[in-house]
């Protein structure tokens, strides 16, 4: 639903500070995911989630275009989410670039100095663990080090055997689309499918595995793409090996069990030393 909401604003660019906000908001777990209520003059957590999301990407394209208005960098916008549109002129007045001296400075003058118990770790490693009674001092911070841990849970770097497996299993998903869709009224064809020549060259089995080769091969090249990127893209990868296993799955109950074996092992391999990080 985020995702539909920030295409229909113009937000797609924006979808990781998008989540991250709706993760320090809420977690995802209450009704109103992105806190919004109160940027529409409700009382706290009045909207459900559609209203939620709808609101609080409203509010934040809002902070956005004041922002760019005025000259302000994008961390600026992060903190006036949870501080109102006021912080962006805080900003603008104080130098015109976010600095967590202004975050804590701006809460420190709104709340007369009050202060309370926060037991977050950045607070904790700053100050022994408070903020002042206005909003979270921390916000921006907050939110950058949620980017940082969504980064590195697409991250990992990859072991040989992982590499191995996985290029394995890409290549044997090539393979497979060669045949298919570049061979297919081959002999080679027919002996690993286990029909005769005339039957592949009939024109609606011809399509259908052209087809189906085609498929298989971009499973393959989108697996490939998920090894080697430059630290590795761990749940693009644990996709298409569960994909490619599942498929080997149907087939394999659907017509020849071998083919579990066959065309699911090495995706399943790989899956395994994922999991157990070998």
């Amino acid at each position: 639903m985020l995702e539909r909401v920030a295409k229909e604003k113009g937000l797609s660019a924006d979808l990781e500070v998008l989540y991250a906000i709706m993760n320090v908001e809420s977690g995802g777990r209450l009704k109103d995911v992105m806190q919004s209520s109160e940027s529409k003059g409700l009382p706290v957590n009045t909207l459900d989630t559609e209203d939620s999301i709808e609101q609080g990407l409203s509010y934040y394209k809002e902070l956005k275009t004041k922002a760019r208005e005025l000259s302000l960098d994008e961390k600026s916008v992060w903190q006036a989410y949870n501080y109102g549109i006021g912080f962006l002129y805080y900003v603008k007045e104080n130098g015109g670039m976010y600095q967590d001296s202004l975050a804590e400075s701006f809460a420190k003058d709104l709340s007369g100095g009050k202060t309370v118990p926060y037991r977050n770790k950045i607070a904790i490693q700053e100050n022994g663990g408070y903020r002042y009674q206005y909003g979270n001092m921390f916000y921006a911070r907050l939110i950058e080090e949620n980017i940082e841990k969504n980064r590195e849970k697409n991250k990992m770097e990859f072991s040989i055997v992982n590499k191995m497996l996985m290029s394995g299993s890409a290549v044997l998903f090539l393979y497979i689309m060669l045949l298919e869709s570049f061979m297919t009224d081959s002999e080679s064809t027919a002996r690993v499918f286990k029909m005769s020549v005339r039957d592949l060259r009939g024109k609606n089995l011809s399509t259908l595995f052209k087809n189906q080769g085609i498929y298989n091969g971009l499973l393959g090249i989108a697996l490939l793409y998920g090894t080697y990127r430059p630290g590795g893209n761990i749940e693009l990868s644990v996709v298409m090996l569960s994909i490619m296993f599942l498929v080997a799955v149907y087939g394999g109950l659907s017509s020849d069990k071998t083919i579990i074996l066959k065309q699911g092992g090495l995706p399943f391999l790989s899956l395994v030393s994922l999991f157990l990080r070998w």
